[in-house]
């Protein structure tokens, strides 16, 4: 809880020293590489769920051709 006391003080000291424009604009930044985040955590998830379903064709195909 300290560290989030910690964390808006500072919020707010660079909130005073930063123009509403520049701020806004910060904000604007921020929200879209939270959203390009996001999207790339579903891609890579997409991903993992390919990768897994490969190895698992893998191990089907071992199987039928080990004798």
């Amino acid at each position: 809880m300290k560290e989030s006391r910690t964390t808006a003080s500072l919020l707010t000291r660079l909130r005073n020293r930063l123009s509403g424009a520049h701020v806004r604009s910060l904000h604007s930044e921020l929200q879209a590489e939270r959203e390009r985040i996001t999207r790339l955590e579903a891609e890579l998830d997409e991903l993992r769920r390919d990768s897994l379903r490969v190895a698992e064709l893998v191990d089907l195909v071992e199987q039928r051709l080990t004798p």
